[in-house]
């Protein structure tokens, strides 16, 4: 069930020029960056890769709105905006 914030659609919107609710956009963007992605788990381009707050957000809408997940939430710095 989707559960981003109407904040996480519009940010997505923003970037994508889109309704900032369909995956595909955000999803392009980390594969295009280097992210991997395999049953809706994402992995980073490298173990020293640092995420871009932009990432990051990307990450976090995928999560919120499509149960996606990634392995590296807990190691994270959110990045200061």
């Amino acid at each position: 069930m989707p559960q981003a914030s109407d904040e996480d659609r519009n940010r997505m919107a923003q970037y994508f020029g889109d309704d900032g609710i369909n995956d595909w956009p955000p999803t392009e963007f980390l594969i295009k960056a280097g992210f991997t992605e395999r049953a809706g788990w994402w992995t980073k381009p490298s173990k020293d890769h640092v995420v871009t707050e932009k990432e990051y957000e990307c990450l976090n809408f995928l999560c919120d709105e499509w149960d996606h997940a990634y392995d590296f939430r807990e190691t994270l710095d959110a990045p200061s905006k």
